[in-house]
């Protein structure tokens, strides 16, 4: 397995989990309404994002090398997935941030008539898209190396 695909999955595996957290928390207790009045979800929140971090940047050092203390090389198909991976994340993300955005104006404006969106929201969209922006990178990596697996085209 290459180093990329196995920071793609232990990155799916660590940002997935704080994504889902990170949405658990949000809606626990009352939601967006009372998210900033409680400062324990906020600081829950927080706390994902720093273990999710800690956790990305130890997988990051401790899959630099391989086992018998040899640098890890990139071929020419790691370098392509790579560059595509990296696409097709960042649109997936824009996609994420604008549909969310489109949802949650046209609910608080067309359904609820016009009643002030919280702003418990942004920091969710905020927080949120950080974990997406890794996630949707890890899935189409390994997407990409399901697809160019065997004879290296797509």
């Amino acid at each position: 397995m290459t180093q990329l695909k196995k920071r793609a999955i232990w990155g799916l595996l660590i940002w997935g989990v704080a994504l889902i957290t990170a949405y658990v928390i949000f809606f626990l207790e009352g939601g967006p309404q009372t998210f900033l009045d409680n400062d324990t979800r906020a600081d829950l929140t927080r706390a994902v994002f720093t273990v999710g971090f800690i956790s990305y940047f130890l997988l990051l050092i401790l899959t630099r090398i391989k086992s018998n203390r040899k640098t890890l090389i990139k071929d020419e198909r790691d370098e392509l997935i790579s560059k595509r991976a990296f696409s097709t994340g960042f649109y997936s993300l824009m996609i994420y941030v604008f549909s969310l955005c489109l949802a949650l104006y046209a609910y608080y404006k067309v359904y609820l008539n016009g009643v002030d969106m919280p702003v418990g929201w942004v920091w969710l969209l905020g927080i949120t898209t950080y974990f997406m922006g890794f996630v949707s990178h890890a899935i189409a990596t390994l997407v990409l190396y399901a697809r160019m697996s065997g004879h290296g085209e797509s």
